[in-house]
């Protein structure tokens, strides 16, 4: 029995952990022993107490109240003149690279530890030491010409992970190591139930981005006031107003774009054909109830929301961004509209609410393509990553062995 430590980085829900919950429930128990170490305490225990998976959440203050991750990705990346932002997660990585993570790693026993996010590359080294390393790219790997960061991140992945796995071709392509780098799918369940012929007739779509500006949220909310007047929109995910108390506060206020996001939920919420609906565990009740999904993305991102839709027998209208062809095909299997478009984003939604046979036809071809492309066979290839992984393992002991008896010869 080989045992696999999952570290998780988040303290919200999203792809990340919702893959994560997938993979490990689907992995083969009689071969692999699955434990997730939390670095802070999460939303998503409870899924994983659901699912009867084990996991524990960081013993050190520094995860739980102190650490920041340092995302390298298109939506994550930290601009050059924000220098108090770039110096905490700096500092924050090198704690966590030169002395925490070692005091976490030594309360686990494991053969593998996969990270859960390219942004846990302060974790690689520490874990090497210990054990083979697996890192799953699931954000878009930044591309600047003149970055060193990317440099530093990617040279840190090259050395230390054993194997990384790109969750799409775009993000592959980005982290640009072939020989390390394995392109599998995330994979989502096949619902049970069929939609009704009626859902493609509804008039309503569905948002799952919450106010995330990446995600263009900005974007839709400005789409309101060209849409049918018939068309509603759900906006699912994460929504609370800003708050500000003290000059640091509304600083952050200020620089995140806090007053414009409390004014776009509040225009949600006095608007009559949009609702917001919040986090929630049922999607699937949504997405078959919909007419379709839209993922009006600014920045480039492997959308699972689309994913699932098209698991549901709904057609995805998407924006231009690098990577997002992988899974919406324009015309076939759902819209692609120029990002940061509003217009064009609710002349797409307008389409397909509107003709009934073409949200459907693009729904069945969207179902065909996710049934080849997103099935446990995914799983099945993590496995003989694993598998191979502990071969090497186990063929390192017995050369050190050998060199040993040979040096006490």
């Amino acid at each position: 029995m080989k045992k696999i430590l999952f570290i998780h980085h988040t303290a919200g829900r999203g792809g990340a952990s919702n893959s994560l919950v997938k993979l490990i429930n689907y992995l083969d128990k009689t071969k692999y022993d699955a434990e997730v170490l939390l670095l802070k305490n999460s939303e998503i225990e409870d899924k994983l107490v659901e699912n009867g998976i084990k996991y524990s959440i960081a013993g050190s203050v520094f995860y739980r109240k102190y650490y920041r991750f340092f995302a390298h990705s298109e939506a994550g990346y930290v601009r050059w003149y924000r220098v108090f932002r770039f110096f905490r997660l700096g500092t924050s990585w090198i704690l966590s690279r030169y002395f925490f993570s070692k005091k976490e790693l030594a309360r686990h026993e494991f053969d593998i530890v996969h990270l859960n996010s390219s942004s846990l590359t302060d974790w690689l080294a520490p874990a090497k030491k210990r054990g083979e390393t697996v890192i799953h790219i699931r954000e878009p790997f930044r591309k600047g010409r003149l970055d060193l960061l990317r440099f530093f991140f990617r040279r840190t992945i090259k050395k230390y992970a054993d194997q990384v796995i790109a969750i799409s071709k775009d993000n592959a392509r980005r982290i640009n190591l072939p020989g390390k780098t394995k392109i599998i799918y995330n994979y989502s369940e096949i619902p049970a139930v069929v939609p009704s012929e009626s859902s493609y007739s509804s008039k309503k779509v569905l948002y799952l981005g919450g106010s995330d500006t990446s995600k263009g949220f900005f974007v839709l909310v400005k789409a309101l006031d060209y849409l049918d007047e018939d068309v509603k929109v759900y906006f699912g995910g994460k929504y609370v107003n800003d708050k500000h108390d003290n000059l640091i506060q509304y600083l952050k206020f200020i620089l995140s774009n806090g007053k414009k996001r409390n004014s776009a939920i509040i225009k949600i919420t006095n608007y009559v054909n949009a609702k917001i609906i919040g986090h929630t565990h049922d999607t699937g009740d949504f997405l078959e109830e919909v007419c379709c999904l839209v993922s009006p993305f600014k920045v480039p991102h492997f959308s699972r929301p689309v994913i699932e839709a098209h698991l549901h027998r709904k057609p995805a209208i998407g924006s231009d961004v690098e990577g997002m062809d992988e899974i919406i095909k324009h015309n076939e299997n759902g819209l692609i509209v120029p990002k940061n478009n509003p217009e064009a984003l609710a002349a797409a939604i307008n389409e397909l609410t509107a003709d009934i046979e073409k949200a459907k036809r693009f729904g069945e071809e969207g179902y065909k393509i996710a049934v080849q492309k997103f099935t446990p066979r995914n799983i099945k290839q993590i496995e003989h990553i694993y598998s191979r992984l502990c071969q090497n393992q186990e063929a390192d002991v017995i050369n050190n062995f050998d060199d040993i008896n040979r040096f006490l010869k």
